[in-house]
């Protein structure tokens, strides 16, 4: 009886992990205000005020908009591949939400070293590159699937731009992998986070490689061609409305969020931040306080809520500096000088850590 007590127990653990936090509701929630987030700081750029009169400072705004897209009337094109039509929007939310179960924001495991995802085991980097991967594939198919000449237009266009940084994002995010030697999410950043500070100036480069990939992996400004309103309507999604279109855009919000979830978790940490600060003057460990205590699930998701804030604020900037590239420019820009740099980081590392650091005593 107490074993299924336990089990029953468990089950509704895991259930509120996926469905309430750090699941389903928290991705949704980051996923919308990171849209507002964005487009405030997008409107302050341009000298506007952005989302205003709809909760404080608008901050409703996107769940707003998402209500009232969920209420406009949904069509289907008459020569459209009605299945395949209607399976992209939901398959598309469902491999974002998939995405997000891997980012480490809370400590769920304190038995294990280092803060850990819904969903964590080693090589899960490469699950998660694969899943992005297909996300791509859904979004070229989507166009096709609408058999419009705008949305097939923009679907080769989003082809031959997510295959041109597809690898340099790739590139990018493996090179802490190679780094700390481990394919496992969690275990990246831990090690990330004990290692010499020297370190910290090997991903520099592949920082700056993976926020532009990323930016263009989200399609958006200046990178936005394969939607570009004044050319192709609005690409690939120009025959997706109502639900449909509802659906699409809650999955680019969380795919906003995952990116900047990712870039803070490889790049920037994760969720630490007070564990790199002296703190003896207290007599606290602060990092033990928060593993082994209720402290750990407020001060964690905090801290990687500020950092994925910073990488969308920079996402912004990104997109509010920089005019569209034509789509000639942005293959010849992928292929010619992303894919090198990214390698070059790589190297950089191997070298680094083979024959530099031992020289310099860099453990």
């Amino acid at each position: 009886m107490q074993t299924l007590v336990n089990l029953f127990v468990e089950v509704l653990i895991q259930t509120f992990w996926i469905l309430v936090f750090p699941g389903i509701f928290f991705i949704t929630f980051l996923a919308l205000l990171w849209e507002w987030v964005d487009r405030k700081v997008y409107a302050r750029l341009q000298n506007r005020v952005g989302p205003l009169h709809t909760g404080w400072k608008g901050i409703l705004q996107p769940l707003m908009d998402f209500f009232k897209l969920l209420g406009k009337e949904d069509l289907t094109p008459e020569k459209a591949d009605r299945r395949g039509f209607a399976a992209v929007p939901v398959v598309m939310l469902v491999l974002s939400l998939l995405l997000c179960m891997f980012l480490p924001i809370v400590d769920m495991n304190p038995s294990a070293p280092g803060v850990q995802g819904i969903l964590s085991f080693e090589g899960d980097l490469i699950i998660i590159l694969f899943l992005s991967t297909l996300l791509a594939f859904v979004i070229i198919l989507a166009g096709y699937f609408s058999s419009n000449p705008f949305g097939q237009t923009g679907a080769a266009r989003t082809g031959m731009l997510l295959v041109s940084f597809e690898i340099p994002l790739i590139l990018a995010l493996i090179t802490p992998a190679f780094l700390t030697g481990s394919l496992n999410l969690s275990t990246i950043m831990y090690r990330l986070t004990q290692m010499h500070p020297a370190y910290a100036w090997l991903l520099i480069l592949p920082f700056i490689i993976y926020l532009i990939a990323s930016q263009a992996e989200l399609e958006r400004i200046p990178f936005d061609v394969s939607h570009a309103e004044t050319e192709i309507v609005h690409g690939w999604q120009v025959e997706f409305s109502g639900k449909k279109l509802a659906l699409i855009h809650m999955a680019e919000d969380i795919l906003l969020a995952f990116s900047a979830g990712m870039a803070t978790t490889l790049f920037l940490g994760g969720p630490y931040l007070l564990e790199f600060i002296p703190v003896s003057v207290f007599s606290v460990d602060f990092a033990s306080l928060a593993a082994t205590t209720w402290v750990g699930w407020i001060y964690y998701p905090l801290v990687f809520m500020l950092k994925s804030a910073i990488v969308v604020v920079i996402f912004s900037n990104m997109r509010t500096l920089f005019a569209r590239w034509r789509i000639d420019q942005i293959v010849r820009y992928g292929w010619k000088f992303m894919v090198p740099l990214a390698l070059i980081a790589i190297m950089i590392v191997q070298v680094a850590i083979t024959y530099v650091f031992p020289i310099m005593g860099v453990i």
